[in-house]
């Protein structure tokens, strides 16, 4: 066997057991993230005060455009069932395309990326304990239509309040939908090569934008600190991994 072939055989296990190791990694945050979510106390009048307390404060800063879009979708069916099933089924493949992609193609800033999005969810998950949101399909008296029940689409079980028991209705500040969104965007912005990936980054977020809206699943407000969870995230671990970098080189200084 020439060397070159003994040290493809050498590297093989070494990757195929850090991938593993990645893979137990990401799927034991999102096990761990979807028990700690649903075990969260849902206090649904606190829940519906505080979503009352963002609406009026939306208002005052004439950014309450949640009813304009949700009314549109609705008389657009065209519109409303693929944004169901948008939000309902694209955020996980995309976080874990996103992943791969950067094993792949950028292996030297994965450990940054990755580690940004598991602090991201840890200060969403903070966030749904020490403050639950009743998201604006659950608002009584709001007028927002829940787009999955009334299209009658897949994942109708999940959207509806019968199904409080077993799933977290009121973690909806921040919204991890749009700051994993917008992890997944600004990663392929920052290191793709190629123009049409780059576009895909920028696009990605602001269609999720839209659909977390038009779903009632969310305000824009949510939607904000989602954005701050994310660069919160990601400028604290561009720092520890400076101060990393500064430590070792002072102390040889």
């Amino acid at each position: 066997m020439s060397q070159l072939g003994r040290d493809v055989v050498r590297v093989r296990p070494r990757s195929a057991r850090a991938l593993g190791r990645e893979a137990l990694l990401v799927v034991a945050v999102y096990a761990v993230y979807s028990v700690i979510r649903n075990l969260a106390p849902q206090r649904s009048s606190l829940a519906e005060h505080n979503a009352w307390n963002g609406l009026r404060l939306e208002e005052a800063l004439r950014i309450d455009v949640e009813h304009g879009i949700n009314n549109f979708v609705v008389a657009h069916p065209w519109i409303a069932v693929p944004a169901n099933y948008f939000y309902a089924t694209l955020f996980l493949p995309a976080v874990i395309g996103t992943l791969v992609w950067l094993w792949v193609r950028r292996p030297q800033v994965y450990s940054h990326y990755r580690t940004a999005l598991v602090v991201m969810t840890l200060i969403g998950l903070i966030c749904f304990w020490l403050y639950p949101l009743a998201p604006p399909r659950l608002l009584p008296g709001a007028g927002f239509v829940d787009t999955v029940p009334y299209f009658h689409t897949w994942g109708m079980d999940s959207s509806g309040p019968s199904n409080q028991g077993v799933s977290n209705q009121y973690a909806a500040m921040p919204s991890l939908h749009f700051g994993w969104s917008l992890w997944c965007g600004t990663t392929l912005w920052r290191c793709a090569s190629r123009v049409w990936q780059r576009v895909l980054g920028f696009l990605y977020p602001f269609l999720t934008l839209l659909v977390i809206l038009a779903t009632a699943n969310h305000y824009v407000l949510d939607a904000a600190a989602g954005a701050v969870a994310f660069v919160a995230a990601d400028r604290l671990v561009a720092y520890v991994e400076r101060r990393r970098v500064s430590v070792p080189e002072a102390r040889r200084g």
